[in-house]
């Protein structure tokens, strides 16, 4: 399996442990500050429950994409000012959804609601912002094609093939024709 499939993998099971781990935090937190603080526990419960999941959620997608990510200072600056907008967006998301149950007193679903919005908001933000930029995909896609074994022919990238044929424009090539030819390309990049 693939680094990046298994990244893939793993970003995906994050989001059923998030829950799990959520229901489990919110429910400790609601059993310690209902009784410390009846009515109002409620609402702290859930404000602590979704920092703690916010923080370790963010660490983990973090670290599971910091190898893939150009860590600019920009895309560092954008990701913090994600937190903010995030927030900001997730908090009035909440007032909406506590004010749109009947009988009034639903703080806490708005909180909960606000926090799960927040999250992924900050996540989907990070998805954008710290995806590749065209300069970098061009500057990593060059030196990267340094290390490729490429037809002399017409230049198609052969890393990885089991037959020296070009399947672009079928060239039958030798192992020393092809090594050959990697020699007179890197004295032409030169």
């Amino acid at each position: 399996m693939s680094r990046l499939v298994s990244r893939i993998l793993l970003s995906i099971f994050l989001f059923p442990l998030a829950a799990i781990f959520y229901g489990l935090t919110a429910a400790i937190f609601m059993n310690w500050l209902l009784r410390s603080y009846s009515r109002s526990g409620e609402v702290l419960a859930f404000v602590f429950t979704t920092l703690i999941i916010w923080g370790l959620m963010a660490a983990y997608w973090i670290l599971l994409w910091r190898g893939s990510v150009n860590w600019t200072r920009h895309r560092v600056l954008s990701t913090l000012l994600l937190v903010i907008v995030a927030s900001f967006v997730g908090a009035v998301g909440g007032v909406i959804a506590a004010s749109l149950l009947p009988g009034g007193g639903n703080e806490g679903f708005g909180v909960f609601m606000g926090g799960v919005l927040a999250i992924m908001l900050w996540m989907v933000g990070t998805v954008i912002v710290w995806r590749e930029t065209a300069e970098e995909r061009a500057r990593r896609v060059t030196n990267s094609s340094a290390d490729a074994v490429t037809c002399p022919s017409c230049g198609y990238n052969m890393t990885g093939l089991t037959e020296p044929t070009c399947p672009e424009c079928g060239s039958k090539y030798t192992l020393n024709e092809l090594f050959a030819g990697q020699r007179s390309r890197a004295v032409e990049m030169e």
